[in-house]
Protein backbone atom coordinates (compact mmCIF):
# COMPACT_ATOMS: atom_id res chain seq x y z
CA UNK A 1 0.00 0.00 0.00
CA UNK A 2 0.86 3.32 -0.70
CA UNK A 3 1.97 5.85 2.37
CA UNK A 4 1.07 9.87 2.87
CA UNK A 5 4.09 10.47 5.01
CA UNK A 6 5.35 12.94 3.16
CA UNK A 7 3.72 15.54 3.56
CA UNK A 8 3.60 15.30 7.21
CA UNK A 9 7.65 14.90 7.35
CA UNK A 10 9.14 17.97 9.11
CA UNK A 11 12.29 16.66 6.58
CA UNK A 12 10.70 16.38 3.75
CA UNK A 13 9.13 19.54 3.77
CA UNK A 14 12.31 21.40 4.42
CA UNK A 15 14.54 19.74 1.65
CA UNK A 16 11.66 20.42 -0.23
CA UNK A 17 11.99 24.06 -0.11
CA UNK A 18 15.36 24.05 -1.16
CA UNK A 19 15.17 21.55 -3.78
CA UNK A 20 11.51 23.56 -4.91
CA UNK A 21 13.98 27.17 -5.32
CA UNK A 22 15.67 25.37 -7.93
CA UNK A 23 13.33 24.81 -9.90
CA UNK A 24 12.61 20.73 -9.43
CA UNK A 25 10.68 18.52 -7.31
CA UNK A 26 11.43 16.21 -4.61
CA UNK A 27 10.10 12.81 -4.83
CA UNK A 28 11.32 11.04 -2.00
CA UNK A 29 13.77 11.93 1.61
CA UNK A 30 14.81 9.63 3.63
CA UNK A 31 17.47 9.14 6.13
CA UNK A 32 19.11 6.79 8.54
CA UNK A 33 21.64 6.63 11.57
CA UNK A 34 24.36 3.24 11.70
CA UNK A 35 27.57 3.63 14.09
CA UNK A 36 27.92 7.42 13.93
CA UNK A 37 26.74 7.82 10.09
CA UNK A 38 23.58 9.77 9.11
CA UNK A 39 22.80 8.85 5.67
CA UNK A 40 20.51 10.65 3.46
CA UNK A 41 18.81 10.06 0.34
CA UNK A 42 16.89 12.47 -1.78
CA UNK A 43 15.18 11.98 -5.41
CA UNK A 44 14.25 14.55 -7.30
CA UNK A 45 12.52 14.59 -10.57
CA UNK A 46 11.92 17.88 -13.44
CA UNK A 47 8.66 18.96 -14.11
CA UNK A 48 9.41 19.74 -17.61
CA UNK A 49 11.70 16.43 -18.34
CA UNK A 50 14.39 14.11 -17.64
CA UNK A 51 16.95 15.45 -14.63
CA UNK A 52 20.48 15.09 -15.33
CA UNK A 53 23.38 15.45 -13.58
CA UNK A 54 24.10 19.21 -13.69
CA UNK A 55 20.77 19.35 -11.20
CA UNK A 56 21.55 16.51 -9.25
CA UNK A 57 25.02 18.08 -8.22
CA UNK A 58 23.24 21.47 -7.93
CA UNK A 59 21.01 19.74 -5.51
CA UNK A 60 23.55 17.89 -4.19
CA UNK A 61 25.31 21.46 -2.96
CA UNK A 62 22.48 23.27 -1.56
CA UNK A 63 21.39 20.25 0.58
CA UNK A 64 25.01 19.07 1.94
CA UNK A 65 26.25 22.09 3.30
CA UNK A 66 23.02 22.77 5.61
CA UNK A 67 22.88 18.71 6.72
CA UNK A 68 26.57 18.90 7.67
CA UNK A 69 25.68 21.39 10.38
CA UNK A 70 22.23 19.72 11.21
CA UNK A 71 24.17 16.68 12.03
CA UNK A 72 27.23 18.18 12.97
CA UNK A 73 28.10 15.58 15.89
CA UNK A 74 28.03 12.72 13.05
CA UNK A 75 29.20 12.73 9.38
CA UNK A 76 27.10 12.68 6.61
CA UNK A 77 26.58 10.75 3.33
CA UNK A 78 23.97 12.53 0.85
CA UNK A 79 22.59 10.28 -2.27
CA UNK A 80 20.82 12.69 -4.78
CA UNK A 81 19.57 11.07 -7.57
CA UNK A 82 16.75 10.63 -10.13
CA UNK A 83 13.41 8.79 -9.80
CA UNK A 84 14.35 6.25 -12.69
CA UNK A 85 12.12 5.02 -15.77
CA UNK A 86 9.95 2.69 -13.64
CA UNK A 87 9.92 4.23 -10.26
CA UNK A 88 7.87 2.36 -7.99
CA UNK A 89 5.61 4.57 -5.92
CA UNK A 90 6.10 4.84 -2.40
CA UNK A 91 4.19 7.69 -1.39
CA UNK A 92 0.40 9.32 -2.49
CA UNK A 93 2.12 12.41 -3.10
CA UNK A 94 3.88 11.13 -6.30
CA UNK A 95 0.92 11.00 -8.04
CA UNK A 96 1.27 15.03 -7.76
CA UNK A 97 5.07 15.11 -8.94
CA UNK A 98 4.67 12.90 -11.88
CA UNK A 99 1.15 14.29 -13.59
CA UNK A 100 1.61 14.05 -16.92
CA UNK A 101 3.72 10.93 -17.27
CA UNK A 102 2.21 7.41 -17.86
CA UNK A 103 2.03 5.06 -14.88
CA UNK A 104 0.38 1.70 -13.98
CA UNK A 105 -1.69 1.52 -11.18
CA UNK A 106 -3.39 -2.10 -9.72
CA UNK A 107 -6.95 -0.96 -8.28
CA UNK A 108 -7.86 -3.52 -5.80
CA UNK A 109 -11.74 -2.92 -6.62
CA UNK A 110 -11.16 -3.56 -10.42
CA UNK A 111 -8.86 -6.71 -9.91
CA UNK A 112 -6.52 -5.38 -12.28
CA UNK A 113 -3.53 -2.64 -13.33
CA UNK A 114 -5.17 0.74 -15.04
CA UNK A 115 -2.67 2.27 -17.40
CA UNK A 116 -2.75 5.82 -18.14
CA UNK A 117 -1.61 9.30 -18.20
CA UNK A 118 -1.79 11.16 -14.76
CA UNK A 119 -4.09 14.42 -15.38
CA UNK A 120 -4.79 15.71 -12.02
CA UNK A 121 -3.80 14.34 -8.54
CA UNK A 122 -6.08 15.84 -6.13
CA UNK A 123 -6.57 14.73 -2.16
CA UNK A 124 -7.73 11.13 -2.13
CA UNK A 125 -7.46 10.46 -5.24
CA UNK A 126 -6.20 10.61 -8.74
CA UNK A 127 -7.12 10.62 -12.28
CA UNK A 128 -5.97 9.22 -15.33
CA UNK A 129 -6.15 10.25 -19.21
CA UNK A 130 -5.92 7.63 -22.31
CA UNK A 131 -6.43 4.94 -19.85
CA UNK A 132 -6.47 0.88 -20.01
CA UNK A 133 -7.45 -1.29 -17.81
CA UNK A 134 -5.37 -4.47 -18.74
CA UNK A 135 -7.25 -7.22 -17.62
CA UNK A 136 -10.39 -6.57 -19.58
CA UNK A 137 -8.43 -4.65 -22.59
CA UNK A 138 -10.83 -1.99 -21.91
CA UNK A 139 -9.92 1.45 -22.87
CA UNK A 140 -11.17 4.78 -21.39
CA UNK A 141 -10.58 8.11 -21.93
CA UNK A 142 -10.30 8.38 -18.09
CA UNK A 143 -10.60 7.41 -15.04
CA UNK A 144 -10.76 8.31 -11.45
CA UNK A 145 -9.09 6.30 -8.88
CA UNK A 146 -8.95 6.40 -4.88
CA UNK A 147 -5.95 6.50 -2.75
CA UNK A 148 -7.50 3.86 -0.77
CA UNK A 149 -7.90 1.77 -3.88
CA UNK A 150 -4.40 1.70 -5.50
CA UNK A 151 -2.09 -0.61 -3.90
CA UNK A 152 1.04 -0.17 -6.10
CA UNK A 153 1.83 1.95 -8.75
CA UNK A 154 4.74 2.60 -10.46
CA UNK A 155 6.01 4.72 -13.68
CA UNK A 156 4.97 3.34 -16.98
CA UNK A 157 7.48 3.21 -19.78
CA UNK A 158 7.53 1.40 -23.09
CA UNK A 159 10.93 0.45 -24.45
CA UNK A 160 9.77 -0.17 -27.99
CA UNK A 161 9.01 2.59 -30.30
Amino acid sequence: MLTEDAKDSPLFRDVDALVSALSLRTVEVSDSVHQGTHSMRVVVSRPDGDVNTDDLASVYNVIYPRYSVIFGDRSLELEVSSPGLQRTFKDTLEFSVFTGRVVRAYSVSLSSYVTGRIERAGEGEVTLSECMIDDRNEGRDSITLQYSDISKAKLEYRWEA
